[in-house]
Protein backbone atom coordinates (compact mmCIF):
# COMPACT_ATOMS: atom_id res chain seq x y z
CA UNK A 1 0.00 0.00 0.00
CA UNK A 2 1.11 3.55 -0.99
CA UNK A 3 0.33 6.25 1.88
CA UNK A 4 1.26 8.94 -0.74
CA UNK A 5 -1.12 7.85 -3.33
CA UNK A 6 -4.06 7.09 -0.50
CA UNK A 7 -3.60 10.41 0.82
CA UNK A 8 -3.87 12.01 -2.41
CA UNK A 9 -7.35 9.96 -3.08
CA UNK A 10 -9.42 10.34 -0.06
CA UNK A 11 -10.57 14.65 -0.76
CA UNK A 12 -11.78 13.72 -3.94
CA UNK A 13 -15.14 14.10 -4.45
CA UNK A 14 -17.05 11.86 -6.07
CA UNK A 15 -19.99 8.72 -6.58
CA UNK A 16 -19.43 6.22 -3.68
CA UNK A 17 -18.54 3.33 -6.63
CA UNK A 18 -16.37 5.16 -7.80
CA UNK A 19 -14.32 6.14 -4.78
CA UNK A 20 -14.29 2.74 -3.63
CA UNK A 21 -12.54 1.57 -6.66
CA UNK A 22 -10.09 4.38 -6.58
CA UNK A 23 -9.18 3.49 -2.87
CA UNK A 24 -8.72 -0.18 -3.74
CA UNK A 25 -6.92 0.56 -6.35
CA UNK A 26 -4.51 2.71 -3.95
CA UNK A 27 -4.14 0.49 -1.45
CA UNK A 28 -2.70 -2.14 -3.73
CA UNK A 29 -0.66 0.13 -5.80
CA UNK A 30 3.23 1.03 -5.15
CA UNK A 31 4.44 4.54 -4.63
CA UNK A 32 4.54 4.82 -8.34
CA UNK A 33 0.44 4.21 -8.12
CA UNK A 34 1.16 0.90 -9.79
CA UNK A 35 -0.79 -2.07 -9.29
CA UNK A 36 -2.48 -4.77 -11.06
CA UNK A 37 -5.48 -6.31 -9.71
CA UNK A 38 -8.49 -8.16 -11.52
CA UNK A 39 -12.29 -7.30 -11.30
CA UNK A 40 -13.00 -10.10 -9.05
CA UNK A 41 -10.90 -8.75 -6.27
CA UNK A 42 -12.04 -5.49 -6.79
CA UNK A 43 -15.68 -6.66 -6.27
CA UNK A 44 -14.40 -8.86 -3.23
CA UNK A 45 -12.81 -5.61 -1.94
CA UNK A 46 -15.81 -3.02 -2.36
CA UNK A 47 -18.69 -4.99 -1.98
CA UNK A 48 -19.74 -3.94 -5.40
CA UNK A 49 -20.71 -6.43 -8.69
CA UNK A 50 -19.33 -6.55 -11.69
CA UNK A 51 -20.43 -4.46 -14.02
CA UNK A 52 -20.60 -1.73 -10.95
CA UNK A 53 -16.86 -1.71 -10.86
CA UNK A 54 -15.72 -2.04 -14.35
CA UNK A 55 -17.82 0.84 -14.85
CA UNK A 56 -16.58 2.90 -12.08
CA UNK A 57 -13.09 2.06 -13.60
CA UNK A 58 -14.33 3.50 -17.09
CA UNK A 59 -15.51 6.73 -15.08
CA UNK A 60 -12.15 7.16 -13.17
CA UNK A 61 -10.61 7.07 -16.80
CA UNK A 62 -12.40 9.48 -18.43
CA UNK A 63 -11.37 11.94 -15.37
CA UNK A 64 -7.85 11.13 -15.37
CA UNK A 65 -7.90 9.31 -12.33
CA UNK A 66 -6.48 6.16 -13.43
CA UNK A 67 -4.82 5.16 -16.41
CA UNK A 68 -4.82 1.18 -17.57
CA UNK A 69 -3.46 -0.55 -19.84
CA UNK A 70 -5.07 -3.32 -21.30
CA UNK A 71 -2.22 -4.13 -24.13
CA UNK A 72 -0.82 -7.24 -22.12
CA UNK A 73 -3.69 -9.11 -23.27
CA UNK A 74 -3.59 -11.21 -20.27
CA UNK A 75 -4.18 -8.89 -17.64
CA UNK A 76 -4.59 -5.03 -17.15
CA UNK A 77 -2.53 -2.74 -15.45
CA UNK A 78 -3.27 0.21 -13.78
CA UNK A 79 -1.45 3.81 -12.77
CA UNK A 80 -3.56 5.65 -9.86
CA UNK A 81 -3.02 9.64 -10.69
CA UNK A 82 -5.11 11.33 -8.46
CA UNK A 83 -3.37 14.64 -8.96
CA UNK A 84 -4.82 14.40 -12.78
CA UNK A 85 -8.35 13.95 -11.36
CA UNK A 86 -10.88 16.46 -12.89
CA UNK A 87 -14.21 16.79 -11.50
CA UNK A 88 -17.07 17.52 -14.01
CA UNK A 89 -19.24 20.36 -12.94
CA UNK A 90 -22.57 18.93 -14.42
CA UNK A 91 -22.21 15.82 -11.79
CA UNK A 92 -22.20 17.71 -8.80
CA UNK A 93 -25.56 17.57 -7.34
CA UNK A 94 -27.36 21.18 -6.68
CA UNK A 95 -29.17 21.45 -3.30
CA UNK A 96 -32.46 19.97 -3.35
CA UNK A 97 -35.87 21.93 -3.23
CA UNK A 98 -38.43 21.45 -0.85
CA UNK A 99 -41.59 20.77 -2.74
CA UNK A 100 -45.33 19.61 -2.22
CA UNK A 101 -45.68 17.65 -5.24
CA UNK A 102 -42.09 16.11 -7.09
CA UNK A 103 -42.31 15.52 -10.30
CA UNK A 104 -42.25 11.12 -11.27
CA UNK A 105 -42.69 9.55 -8.20
CA UNK A 106 -42.60 6.32 -9.83
CA UNK A 107 -39.06 6.70 -10.35
CA UNK A 108 -36.43 3.75 -9.90
CA UNK A 109 -33.32 3.17 -8.16
CA UNK A 110 -32.33 2.92 -11.84
CA UNK A 111 -32.78 6.40 -12.63
CA UNK A 112 -30.27 9.41 -12.45
CA UNK A 113 -28.41 10.33 -9.27
CA UNK A 114 -30.00 13.47 -9.71
CA UNK A 115 -33.65 11.91 -9.90
CA UNK A 116 -36.40 12.09 -7.31
CA UNK A 117 -36.54 9.38 -5.14
CA UNK A 118 -39.59 6.43 -5.00
CA UNK A 119 -42.30 7.65 -2.74
CA UNK A 120 -44.63 5.26 -1.04
CA UNK A 121 -48.12 5.00 -2.58
CA UNK A 122 -50.36 7.35 -0.70
CA UNK A 123 -53.60 5.88 -2.82
CA UNK A 124 -54.36 2.78 -0.51
CA UNK A 125 -57.36 3.51 1.45
CA UNK A 126 -57.85 3.22 4.66
CA UNK A 127 -58.06 0.22 6.25
CA UNK A 128 -57.56 -1.09 2.95
CA UNK A 129 -55.17 -4.03 1.53
CA UNK A 130 -51.50 -3.09 1.09
CA UNK A 131 -50.90 -1.72 -2.32
CA UNK A 132 -47.81 -2.65 -2.28
CA UNK A 133 -48.04 -6.30 -1.64
CA UNK A 134 -47.11 -9.03 -3.87
CA UNK A 135 -49.79 -10.08 -6.25
CA UNK A 136 -49.83 -13.82 -4.78
CA UNK A 137 -51.81 -12.16 -1.71
CA UNK A 138 -54.85 -14.73 -1.46
CA UNK A 139 -57.67 -12.85 1.49
CA UNK A 140 -58.05 -14.59 4.21
CA UNK A 141 -61.32 -17.23 3.57
CA UNK A 142 -63.18 -16.56 6.57
CA UNK A 143 -65.92 -19.25 6.03
CA UNK A 144 -64.36 -22.12 5.85
CA UNK A 145 -63.94 -24.16 8.99
CA UNK A 146 -60.28 -23.46 10.99
CA UNK A 147 -60.09 -26.76 11.94
CA UNK A 148 -57.34 -28.82 10.19
CA UNK A 149 -58.52 -32.36 9.62
CA UNK A 150 -56.54 -35.11 10.49
CA UNK A 151 -53.47 -36.70 8.91
CA UNK A 152 -54.17 -40.35 7.39
CA UNK A 153 -51.92 -43.01 9.07
CA UNK A 154 -48.58 -43.94 7.46
CA UNK A 155 -49.54 -47.25 6.86
CA UNK A 156 -52.59 -46.00 5.03
CA UNK A 157 -50.22 -44.80 2.26
CA UNK A 158 -50.98 -41.15 2.59
CA UNK A 159 -49.35 -37.93 2.54
CA UNK A 160 -47.08 -38.48 5.66
CA UNK A 161 -45.69 -41.48 3.84
CA UNK A 162 -44.73 -39.63 0.69
CA UNK A 163 -42.94 -37.18 2.38
CA UNK A 164 -40.83 -39.39 3.97
CA UNK A 165 -40.14 -41.41 0.58
CA UNK A 166 -39.11 -37.96 -1.00
CA UNK A 167 -37.75 -36.28 1.91
CA UNK A 168 -33.67 -35.99 1.53
CA UNK A 169 -31.49 -36.26 4.77
CA UNK A 170 -29.75 -32.87 6.23
CA UNK A 171 -26.06 -33.16 5.14
CA UNK A 172 -23.66 -33.05 7.79
CA UNK A 173 -21.01 -30.78 8.33
CA UNK A 174 -17.77 -32.58 8.30
CA UNK A 175 -19.33 -35.81 6.24
CA UNK A 176 -18.17 -37.01 2.91
CA UNK A 177 -15.05 -36.20 1.50
CA UNK A 178 -14.75 -36.17 -2.14
CA UNK A 179 -11.40 -34.87 -2.51
CA UNK A 180 -12.18 -31.83 -0.07
CA UNK A 181 -9.99 -32.92 2.87
CA UNK A 182 -6.89 -32.70 0.02
CA UNK A 183 -7.78 -29.25 -0.08
CA UNK A 184 -8.88 -28.51 2.87
CA UNK A 185 -5.35 -29.22 3.97
CA UNK A 186 -3.51 -26.99 1.36
CA UNK A 187 -5.98 -23.94 1.68
CA UNK A 188 -3.88 -21.53 4.28
CA UNK A 189 -7.48 -20.12 5.63
CA UNK A 190 -8.89 -22.45 7.84
CA UNK A 191 -12.44 -20.27 8.43
CA UNK A 192 -15.28 -21.41 7.56
CA UNK A 193 -15.42 -25.40 6.86
CA UNK A 194 -18.85 -25.88 6.84
CA UNK A 195 -19.27 -22.78 3.77
CA UNK A 196 -16.21 -24.26 2.31
CA UNK A 197 -17.96 -27.79 2.04
CA UNK A 198 -20.68 -26.96 0.99
CA UNK A 199 -19.41 -24.78 -2.30
CA UNK A 200 -17.18 -27.63 -2.84
CA UNK A 201 -20.27 -30.20 -3.03
CA UNK A 202 -22.28 -27.46 -5.62
CA UNK A 203 -19.09 -28.04 -7.82
CA UNK A 204 -18.86 -31.82 -7.73
CA UNK A 205 -14.89 -31.65 -9.04
CA UNK A 206 -14.18 -34.84 -10.68
CA UNK A 207 -10.27 -36.27 -9.88
CA UNK A 208 -8.35 -33.96 -12.68
CA UNK A 209 -10.08 -31.12 -11.34
CA UNK A 210 -9.46 -31.61 -8.13
CA UNK A 211 -6.13 -32.04 -8.80
CA UNK A 212 -5.90 -28.82 -10.71
CA UNK A 213 -7.41 -27.25 -7.48
CA UNK A 214 -5.04 -28.67 -5.07
CA UNK A 215 -2.49 -27.18 -7.24
CA UNK A 216 -3.31 -23.52 -7.65
CA UNK A 217 -3.92 -23.52 -3.60
CA UNK A 218 -0.43 -24.69 -2.79
CA UNK A 219 0.50 -22.42 -5.40
CA UNK A 220 -1.34 -19.57 -4.08
CA UNK A 221 -0.42 -19.83 -1.19
CA UNK A 222 3.53 -19.49 -2.06
CA UNK A 223 3.02 -16.29 -3.07
CA UNK A 224 4.49 -12.78 -1.17
CA UNK A 225 0.41 -11.94 -1.14
CA UNK A 226 -1.21 -14.85 0.67
CA UNK A 227 2.02 -14.48 3.28
CA UNK A 228 1.92 -10.86 3.45
CA UNK A 229 1.01 -10.02 7.11
CA UNK A 230 0.31 -13.23 8.38
CA UNK A 231 -2.24 -14.10 6.06
CA UNK A 232 -4.40 -10.96 6.16
CA UNK A 233 -5.41 -10.74 2.44
CA UNK A 234 -6.16 -14.95 1.97
CA UNK A 235 -9.76 -15.28 0.75
CA UNK A 236 -12.26 -17.36 2.28
CA UNK A 237 -11.88 -21.36 0.61
CA UNK A 238 -15.77 -21.28 0.33
CA UNK A 239 -14.98 -17.77 -1.99
CA UNK A 240 -12.51 -18.82 -3.52
CA UNK A 241 -14.06 -22.05 -4.88
CA UNK A 242 -17.73 -19.94 -5.63
CA UNK A 243 -15.14 -17.25 -7.92
CA UNK A 244 -12.91 -19.94 -9.13
CA UNK A 245 -9.68 -18.30 -8.44
CA UNK A 246 -8.34 -21.30 -9.60
CA UNK A 247 -8.20 -20.32 -12.91
CA UNK A 248 -6.69 -16.60 -11.42
CA UNK A 249 -3.48 -15.65 -13.21
CA UNK A 250 -0.53 -16.16 -10.64
CA UNK A 251 1.15 -12.89 -9.53
CA UNK A 252 4.64 -12.49 -11.36
CA UNK A 253 7.85 -12.42 -9.30
CA UNK A 254 9.73 -9.26 -8.60
CA UNK A 255 12.31 -8.52 -11.00
CA UNK A 256 15.46 -6.74 -10.20
CA UNK A 257 16.77 -4.22 -12.77
CA UNK A 258 19.86 -5.86 -13.86
CA UNK A 259 18.42 -9.20 -14.40
CA UNK A 260 20.05 -10.05 -17.18
CA UNK A 261 23.71 -10.38 -14.75
CA UNK A 262 22.54 -13.58 -13.01
CA UNK A 263 20.61 -16.87 -14.21
CA UNK A 264 17.94 -16.66 -11.68
CA UNK A 265 17.00 -13.11 -13.11
CA UNK A 266 17.21 -14.42 -16.70
CA UNK A 267 14.57 -17.18 -15.53
CA UNK A 268 12.49 -14.67 -13.93
CA UNK A 269 12.40 -13.05 -17.04
CA UNK A 270 11.90 -16.29 -19.45
CA UNK A 271 8.76 -16.58 -16.75
CA UNK A 272 7.62 -13.59 -17.82
CA UNK A 273 8.24 -13.67 -21.84
CA UNK A 274 6.91 -17.85 -21.34
CA UNK A 275 10.35 -19.11 -21.65
CA UNK A 276 10.15 -21.84 -19.30
CA UNK A 277 13.71 -23.31 -18.01
CA UNK A 278 13.70 -26.74 -17.86
CA UNK A 279 16.76 -29.40 -17.71
CA UNK A 280 14.27 -32.19 -18.70
CA UNK A 281 16.04 -32.49 -22.13
CA UNK A 282 19.14 -33.01 -20.28
CA UNK A 283 18.24 -36.63 -19.48
CA UNK A 284 18.71 -37.93 -15.69
CA UNK A 285 22.23 -37.17 -15.41
CA UNK A 286 24.41 -34.34 -17.10
CA UNK A 287 28.11 -33.08 -16.91
CA UNK A 288 28.84 -29.53 -15.79
CA UNK A 289 29.68 -28.56 -19.14
CA UNK A 290 26.13 -29.80 -20.80
CA UNK A 291 24.37 -27.84 -18.18
CA UNK A 292 26.59 -24.60 -18.55
CA UNK A 293 25.85 -25.52 -22.72
CA UNK A 294 22.15 -25.42 -21.81
CA UNK A 295 22.66 -22.30 -19.85
CA UNK A 296 23.94 -20.54 -22.52
CA UNK A 297 21.19 -21.56 -24.88
CA UNK A 298 18.28 -20.94 -22.45
CA UNK A 299 20.04 -17.89 -21.61
CA UNK A 300 20.40 -16.59 -25.67
CA UNK A 301 16.27 -17.18 -26.00
CA UNK A 302 15.59 -15.06 -23.88
CA UNK A 303 18.08 -12.16 -24.50
CA UNK A 304 16.11 -12.75 -28.03
CA UNK A 305 12.43 -12.25 -26.74
CA UNK A 306 13.68 -9.58 -24.93
CA UNK A 307 14.59 -7.66 -27.31
CA UNK A 308 17.34 -4.80 -27.99
CA UNK A 309 18.88 -3.91 -24.49
CA UNK A 310 22.40 -4.28 -22.50
CA UNK A 311 21.72 -7.80 -22.59
CA UNK A 312 23.23 -8.50 -25.90
CA UNK A 313 26.40 -7.22 -24.98
CA UNK A 314 26.99 -10.14 -22.35
CA UNK A 315 29.31 -12.67 -23.59
CA UNK A 316 29.66 -14.20 -20.11
CA UNK A 317 28.12 -17.67 -19.07
CA UNK A 318 25.08 -17.87 -16.69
Amino acid sequence: MSTRIMSLCWPLQMRPPAKAVLVSLADMANDEGYCWPTIERLCERTCFGRTAVIDAIAWLEARGAVRASRSNGRKTTYWVEPAKFVADANEVAAPAEAVDNPPNQSATRTGTPRGPVRHADPTSPPGGLNQSATRTLIPKNRHEPSVIPPQPPADAGGASERVQKHSKPAKPCAGGDNGFNAFWAVFPRKTEEKAARRQWGRLQPDAALQARIVAAAIAWAATERWQDEGGRYVPKASSWLYGERWCDQLPMPAMAADWWQSLDGIKVMGERLGIVYATSSLGNAWTDDELRAHNRVYRQQVFDAAGPGPWHQLRRAA
